[in-house]
């Protein structure tokens, strides 16, 4: 992402003027695409959420994410940073905070993320992690999954290497499980939820990521990036049924 979109992104959401997708009268005209990238460690949702930014000529946010949570945060940094994506021993956290006299690192965490990942919305991009689907619930995004099997995800990571297989087999287990307890404690959901997505992609036997980003854009286009509806169930009568 280039340096003047993070800025223009800081000067945003420090103006406190946070908007939803629509303007106070009228839906936009041209709403700009937003496409949230939840993913397994190693499945590739990284580098699949880079491709599919760069051909809908919006910035791709990642780690920018935790960036600009920090520098807007009046917390320690580096207890903003233990909270990217997952939940450390709160205990001790909560203790270095109080004797620095900080604010409640997690409670001012969860506020900051969600003006930032709604500041990214509003200007359009692709948005990797952070629950990013959840925060913008009921604004138009099309949410996407990227997932694999932990085997074929540390062979990716591993790189080819046999002898790196078994260490990135621990990191992909690891760094699932943490992903899985943020999701479970931060949303009280479950992140594998398939109800929560719009599109999920196992990538296991796709060799060539460019071909998971075609497979996302055409969704894209045909989902529209609408906000949900009813589904049909819930708003007419089975018509085999009596009245």
């Amino acid at each position: 992402m280039a340096r003047d979109d993070f800025q223009a992104l800081l000067t945003y959401i420090r103006t406190d003027q946070l908007q939803p997708h629509r303007p106070r009268f009228g839906p936009l005209e041209s709403p700009p695409p937003v496409v949230t990238i939840a993913r397994e460690h190693g499945a590739g949702g990284e580098a699949i959420a880079a491709k599919l930014a760069a051909s809908l000529g919006v910035p791709c946010f990642d780690k920018e994410i935790l960036d600009a949570v920090v520098a807007t945060a009046t917390s320690d940094p580096t207890l903003m940073r233990q909270l990217d994506e997952k939940l450390p021993g709160r205990a001790g956290m909560f203790l270095y905070a109080s004797l620095m006299g900080l604010h409640d690192p997690l409670t001012e965490y969860q506020r900051l993320l969600t003006r930032v990942v709604n500041g990214i919305a509003f200007r359009g991009g692709v948005i990797v992690g952070r629950g990013a689907h959840l925060l913008l619930r009921g604004a138009p995004r099309f949410r996407v999954r990227i997932v694999g099997s932990d085997e074929v995800c540390a062979a990716r990571l591993a790189g080819g290497d046999p002898a790196k297989v078994a260490d990135a087999l621990h990191e992909v287990q690891r760094v699932n499980a943490a992903r899985a307890k943020y999701f479970k404690e931060f949303f009280k959901v479950s992140n594998g939820d398939p109800l929560q997505y719009d599109l999920i992609v196992n990538t296991d036997r796709f060799t060539d990521l460019d071909a998971v980003t075609d497979l996302i854009l055409h969704a894209h286009r045909v989902h529209g990036g609408h906000a949900e509806v009813q589904p049909p169930s819930s708003i007419h009568q089975d018509s085999t049924s009596g009245p």
